[in-house]
């Protein structure tokens, strides 16, 4: 049974809810969220929480907690506060080990940022509720797009100094912090629409392109097909997007590889790949014609960070 707190009672589980179980299994304690399973242990001593993932890769936490003693907590319905002074639910636990996964060796105070992110993100949702419903369906015809305020849009990285060198590549990058919301599909979803409200926003000179994102439609992609050479006729992959397109271009292999060096810092390892629709957006009407049409979003766990890229064009 769960109880009103989420606690399951008779499997070993501490908290449980749609999105999270923090339980122990074999006498190890665990988290799942979004699919993903981590393995939460604790050096006790400073104490360190080292979060491990399911393909092993290891996250400390320093001056935060040891899980064995929260299980006994939240067993008992209690809660807890860390070294900052932040009150701590069951939930609020969770909330901080899934969004400090993967993010390498890091303090409390880093990995609490997940808290004021979500408050930003509410901010963000209310804001863009009472707008256009921007994330789900572009208003209006060929109007006009309100600027891009979003704070979650990236317009700093060293990147952008990169791509400036090669202003006839045709696929258009956008940078999306991640805002702690549930990772997956859904988390690509929404970095998506931040892209979207920004690469496809009109201005003084240009109109807006309509969108429904609520059509859209995903598959997973692995990183070898991301980056693949191979040349096939009714597909536009990333590599041909870039080095191809239906204009003559003198870009070469050594520009493919600098652009995604800088793009990709900590290696492409550990990316998350995501091929969507094309036929959500009038955006993508030119390369429909012919030479093809190209969305994608990658989510790098390295730097908790999305890479949003969209191509079309005609000659």
């Amino acid at each position: 049974m769960t109880s009103n707190n989420g606690k399951n009672t008779e499997n070993n589980v501490a908290y449980h809810d749609k999105d999270y179980t923090f339980g122990k299994e074999g006498g190890v304690t665990y988290l799942t969220a979004a699919g993903r399973r981590y393995r939460l242990t604790c050096h006790p001593y400073e104490p360190c929480l080292y979060i491990a993932d399911e393909d092993g890769k290891l996250t400390s936490v320093h001056n935060s907690f040891d899980p064995d003693v929260l299980f006994e907590i939240f067993c008992g319905e209690g809660s807890t506060e860390s070294i900052t002074g932040r009150k701590y639910t069951a939930r609020d636990f969770c909330q901080m080990v899934e969004y400090a996964a993967g993010k390498g060796d890091i303090g409390i105070d880093d990995a609490e940022k997940v808290f004021k992110d979500m408050s930003e993100k509410e901010v963000f949702q209310a804001e863009d509720s009472a707008t256009s419903n921007l994330g789900e369906k572009h208003a209006g015809s060929k109007t006009k797009g309100r600027p891009a305020t979003d704070s979650y849009i990236i317009t700093n990285d060293p990147f952008f100094d990169i791509i400036q060198e090669y202003p006839d590549a045709v696929p258009e990058y956008c940078l999306v912090k991640n805002d702690g919301g549930p990772s997956g599909l859904n988390a690509h979803k929404k970095a998506l629409e931040r892209a979207c409200s920004r690469l496809m926003a009109g201005d003084e000179e240009s109109e807006a392109w309509n969108y429904d994102l609520s059509i859209a439609t995903a598959n997973e992609q692995s990183v070898r097909e991301l980056f693949s050479n191979e040349d096939t006729a009714d597909k536009l992959t990333y590599h041909k997007a870039f080095l191809r397109p239906p204009y003559e271009c003198e870009y070469t292999e050594r520009d493919f590889e600098k652009v995604n060096a800088v793009l990709f810092p900590n290696g492409t390892e550990h990316l998350e790949v995501f091929e969507w629709s094309t036929d959500w957006s009038d955006y993508f009407d030119d390369g429909h014609e012919w030479w093809g049409t190209l969305c994608l979003t990658i989510y790098d766990r390295t730097l908790d960070r999305f890479i949003v890229i969209l191509a079309s064009s005609t000659d």
